[in-house]
């Protein structure tokens, strides 16, 4: 071939590479650009210039890696050249398709909502669940796993789902074989459907953060196609500069996961930390961002009962369907292999929302309050000297209701402000002072404290 023809025939190839960014240049596209139909020497040409591009200083991958897609995506061509096919056209038409042009509503055909859970969890929308650290929601989600990957149903999933598939799990926080593993077992997962890649296993591959708004999020989801993307915690895939409290940039961060969901037909649960917040319930215990919020079509938050200690998951909010019922739960210990795990244990349903056990728990810590103070005067009045060391009156009282220290400290300095008992400094062994407490001494005229 003549110098200028080369030059001619590889002028859209290496255009290509300077308008594509390093980083994601390792697609199906690329490989059908470089090998698919191309005599040797132009393939050896073509690899060249695109491993000198991708493995530059800065864009984190390295020969290794080059040479693992390559053998990858060789595989995946021999053993469906069909869908290798479709997936570089999806490459390709995200990229340089045509551009968007508004839809005339005339031409839509009305939808009924699909469902991934039945009144709960809608397809092709993003769903949040809220909890406190260590409230339960891995093992929650862990039952909804079992759900849709088998269409098993129970207390927690009584309906059958109209489809059951694959679930894609980002996990921030708990390790696959420490604890996923087993966690899945226990809720009667099928193993075979669950793919998991954590944020500690992304950075190492990729030296990286893994983003939802990330093209690799998207990539693995046309891979695998999921029915369920569950991202646990919200915070572990957020970028870096990104403020929660910023409608906008959450917005903006989000918009890709959701356009992830109406492309692939699947349903996206973002597990998220609830803020620290007193006294506020649903919308308000929601991190630092109220437009999280208003993305998801359907809302659940986990808390627990004061009263009997029992886990409960509240239907918040629902923009297709009526509030479902709030789950009770509780978690058990199992053994799954012979390996110590738990599992969530369905308890029933009540009409209670999360507002109510809120304020439920409000009233209780004043109820536990009194109820400690109320102790407190019992055992100074029982005390053979009518005082104690403070120390010993705490370990008393505790041990008596049973109350936290927390509980005890606040009814405590209750009742010194209040005046009904006194706090004081004696002299004890070896010459040191301690602090006491005894029941305040009212005077018979008065009422006035006395020494």
């Amino acid at each position: 071939m003549r110098e200028d023809e080369r030059a001619k025939k590889l002028q859209p190839f290496l255009q290509y590479l300077n308008q594509t960014p390093a980083a994601e240049l390792l697609n199906d596209y690329t490989y059908q650009l470089v090998y698919i139909g191309k005599e040797v020497d132009e393939q050896l040409e073509r690899e060249q210039y695109l491993r000198d591009l991708v493995t530059a200083p800065g864009t984190g991958i390295n020969y290794a890696r080059f040479d693992t897609w390559r053998a990858g995506c060789a595989k995946r061509i021999s053993e469906d050249p069909v869908a290798f096919d479709e997936s570089s056209d999806r490459w390709h038409d995200r990229h340089f398709g045509k551009p968007s042009v508004p839809v005339c509503l005339q031409e839509v055909e009305p939808q009924e909502i699909q469902w991934l859970v039945p009144g709960l969890i809608p397809l092709g929308e993003i769903t949040l669940l809220g909890a406190d650290g260590g409230t339960g929601k891995g093992f929650w989600s862990a039952q909804l796993i079992g759900y849709v990957t088998t269409g098993k149903t129970s207390g927690f999933f009584p309906v059958p789902p109209d489809q059951t598939g694959r679930v894609l799990v980002l996990s921030g926080e708990d390790d696959p074989g420490k604890v996923l593993a087993t966690r899945y077992m226990a809720a009667g997962a099928d193993m075979s459907k669950v793919h998991v890649m954590t944020a500690d296993q992304y950075f190492i591959e990729n030296d990286k953060i893994l983003c939802v708004n990330d093209k690799a999020l998207a990539d693995f989801v046309d891979t695998i196609e999921p029915i369920l993307v569950l991202v646990d915690p919200l915070q572990s895939f957020l970028p870096g500069n990104v403020d929660m409290g910023s409608r906008n940039q959450i917005r903006r961060t989000m918009t890709p996961l959701q356009a992830i969901n109406i492309k692939n037909r699947c349903s996206t649960l973002v597990s998220m930390h609830t803020n620290k917040k007193q006294g506020v319930s649903g919308r308000g215990r929601l991190a630092d961002s109220s437009d999280l919020w208003d993305i998801a079509r359907s809302v659940l938050i986990m808390g627990y009962s004061k009263n009997d200690g029992k886990i409960y998951v509240s239907h918040e909010k629902s923009n297709y369907s009526e509030k479902q019922q709030t789950v009770l739960m509780h978690i058990e210990d199992v053994t799954v292999g012979g390996i110590k795990a738990a599992k969530a244990v369905f308890d029933g349903y009540t009409d209670k929302k999360d507002a109510d056990f809120i304020e439920e728990r409000r009233f209780r810590i004043a109820q536990t309050k009194d109820d400690t103070a109320a102790a407190i005067l019992n055992v100074l009045a029982e005390s053979k000297l009518g005082s104690m060391a403070s120390g010993e009156l705490r370990a008393a009282v505790t041990k008596k209701i049973g109350c936290s220290q927390r509980t005890y400290e606040r009814a405590y300095h209750s009742l010194v402000e209040s005046g009904d008992i006194e706090k004081f400094m004696l002299n004890q062994k070896g010459g040191l002072r301690g602090w006491f407490s005894r029941l305040a001494r009212q005077s018979e005229t008065d009422g006035e404290v006395t020494e």
